[in-house]
């Protein structure tokens, strides 16, 4: 039986990489994703993958999901990565409910209420999580009260379901990048301008003095879900040119 890997975000950057890793090796691959087009241009590209779209926001898109799993994999799962999520920067003074509340929803409750509804598949393959964080969620920078203080929560999450899931022998770990090329700014709202500002900052804020690519990230998956690394969990690793450090 072919393995199952279900990835949020995974029409567009991160969590496309590792989707496309994973196709490539003939593992039957279902994406989920907010943007129509995204997912089309991903199914154009892996004609053989699955794609649902997905909001945290939305309970209907998590029943969906697990239906899919349910009847279409005859309830079968090797591997779930949470890598949806997106970026909202403000300072504290400008703080809204809105924005707390829809990163933590995204970052936090949604790949909460996922692992929990997917739990019972994974336990049968004694399968894997892997939440895709951020270095933001390791060292602090001003502005980043909202995306900041989820992406800790995540990495939090990932410890504590690492010790409640293993004695089901289920692995939980996360990788926390750093600065990575993907259109995750531009997805914000942010202009060009801005984009190309905040890139050149970040750069002289890594002591490896360059950014991350997509293909950075994959390769430490890789090595956490296809490795035969089984006695590995709770581990948050940060990829990120020592930014995290600095």
């Amino acid at each position: 039986m072919k393995h199952k890997i279900l990835i949020t975000g995974g029409s567009s950057g991160i969590g496309f990489g590792i989707a496309q890793y994973f196709y490539k090796k003939g593992w039957d691959v279902l994406i989920t994703g907010r943007n129509k087009d995204k997912l089309n241009a991903a199914k154009n590209a892996m004609p053989n993958i699955n794609a649902l779209e997905y909001s945290s926001l939305n309970e209907e898109h998590l029943d969906r999901v697990i239906d899919f799993i349910g009847e279409i994999w005859n309830g079968r799962l090797d591997i779930l990565v949470n890598s949806a999520g997106h970026v909202e920067l403000g300072s504290l003074k400008d703080i809204t409910g809105s924005s707390m509340s829809e990163m933590y929803q995204v970052h936090l409750i949604g790949p909460s209420l996922l692992a929990s509804k997917c739990l019972d598949f994974l336990a049968v393959t004694k399968g894997h999580i892997l939440n895709i964080t951020s270095s933001h969620g390791i060292k602090a920078y001003p502005g980043i009260s909202a995306y900041g203080s989820a992406k800790a929560g995540l990495n939090m999450l990932t410890k504590v379901w690492a010790l409640e899931l293993a004695p089901m022998g289920i692995n939980v770990n996360a990788i926390a990048p750093g600065p990575t090329n993907t259109d995750i700014l531009k997805s914000a709202g942010f202009d060009d301008e801005t984009i190309s500002a905040i890139k050149e900052s970040e750069k002289k804020q890594i002591p490896l003095q360059k950014r991350g690519s997509v293909a950075d990230i994959v390769s430490a998956a890789v090595f956490l879900l296809d490795s035969g690394s089984e006695w590995t969990t709770g581990v948050v690793l940060p990829v990120d040119g020592g930014i995290s450090i600095s």
